[in-house]
């Protein structure tokens, strides 16, 4: 059954193309994870060839979207055994980790998007997955609003240490709009949180696929923040950074030749983890 996308910004429309590499690699004999329910927000959407078929698309981004999926849930789980019960998927767009994964029973999973993409996934995993094993709340919020105080009322507790994932996002911010983003995350986060985020730049390779698809879409790319190490510890993070190159061979992948650190390289591939000290440590 189709469901109606017409309230969805362009934004939020490129978790479907991502859903479409995520379906990609589920049906793969040797995927990194498996996501039975990408296909679903696909067939729902009415997505068309454009997104099944966008071979240029998915040569320079299948392995970003691929090793950044198995990472992040590597990386979240590892969270939340290890204290952080409370996973804030911010911008979450087609992202079916409350279903997909395993959880400590105990985990709560917050769901930050606007409300078009939430209604549009809620309806699709009622009819294909049913309900969470664990507490899912989702908070419709545009991140230009007070997301935070969403995130309050859907009951989440700054005095808990928590599990933030920013995927897929960052690319789409200009530095200033970037710096706010962190800094409201930094203040609602207890020490002992988890901070986890790609960022990404656009080359002349990226750049011609995104524009067969829709030159819409290659419009998308801001700046983001241009290091995200300083970044990360002008808000009192410590951080990990890691080329996508680097990450992609531990799973015997290679990244597009664009993303090969070195000086053919059209941009960088992070993938980031970072942790919120105890101040008196």
């Amino acid at each position: 059954m189709h469901r109606d996308v017409s309230g969805i910004d362009a934004i939020g429309r490129t978790a479907f193309a991502v859903a479409a590499l995520r379906a990609a690699e589920h049906r793969s004999p040797d995927g990194l994870f498996t996501d039975p329910y990408a296909a679903h927000f696909l067939r729902a959407a009415g997505m068309g060839p454009q997104w099944e078929a966008g071979a240029d698309f998915a040569a320079v981004m299948r392995t970003q979207a691929v090793v950044r999926t198995r990472f992040f849930d590597e990386g979240l789980l590892a969270a939340a055994d290890q204290g952080c019960r409370q996973v804030v998927l911010v911008a979450s767009g087609m992202d079916s980790r409350p279903w997909r994964l395993t959880w400590p029973a105990d985990t709560e999973v917050f769901e930050i998007d606007q409300d078009p993409v939430l209604r549009f996934k809620n309806a699709v995993m009622d009819e294909h997955a049913g309900p969470t094993v664990v507490a899912r709340h989702p908070v419709a919020v545009d991140l230009r609003e007070d997301w935070a105080a969403a995130l309050h009322a859907r009951g989440f507790d700054e005095n808990s240490p928590t599990a933030w994932l920013v995927e897929g996002l960052l690319y789409s911010l200009d530095a200033p709009a970037a710096d706010r983003l962190l800094s409201t995350l930094t203040r609602i986060s207890a020490p002992g949180s988890t901070l986890a985020f790609d960022h990404f730049e656009i080359g002349p390779t990226l750049r011609a696929a995104t524009d067969r698809i829709d030159p819409g879409l290659t419009g998308l790319w801001q700046s983001g923040p241009a290091d995200p190490a300083a970044w990360l510890k002008s808000h009192d993070w410590l951080a990990d950074v890691h080329e996508l190159a680097h990450i992609a061979a531990e799973f015997d992948r290679t990244v597009h030749p664009a993303y090969v650190p070195g000086p053919a390289a059209e941009g960088h591939s992070w993938l980031v983890t970072a942790v919120r000290p105890n101040p008196a440590a």
